[in-house]
């Protein structure tokens, strides 16, 4: 397992407009701040009864303490986009649970 420090990631916020129906109907995003962060764990799995293969992207990072960030931000890493799925404060630091879905390519 490789251990990444200080690894640039940009936080992104998606805000929206409700209408009366309760759909939003203007999302923008809005980048929220850029961190340095430390990846704790990587795990791919796939789902086989999908074609093209989908790998499931699931990363553990740790984050400074006083980041803002809350559930269904998404991440800027190394070229994909990644959903937090969780938030766990740790006495030091943040421990953030992330998710990316990628088609086809055993080479992730």
């Amino acid at each position: 397992m490789k251990h990444h420090f200080n690894m640039p990631v940009s936080v992104i916020r998606v805000t929206g407009q409700k209408d009366s129906n309760g759909i939003f109907t203007k999302r923008k995003p809005e980048t929220i701040g850029q961190y340095l962060c430390s990846i704790i764990k990587t795990e791919t799995s796939e789902k086989l009864d999908e074609k093209p293969i989908i790998f499931v992207i699931k990363k553990v990072i740790g984050l400074p303490k006083n980041a803002d960030i809350m559930l269904g931000d998404e991440f800027s890493l190394l070229g994909r986009r990644y959903l937090v799925i969780d938030v766990v404060p740790r006495r030091y630091w943040k421990e953030i649970h992330v998710t990316c879905e990628v088609k086809g390519s055993e080479h992730l």
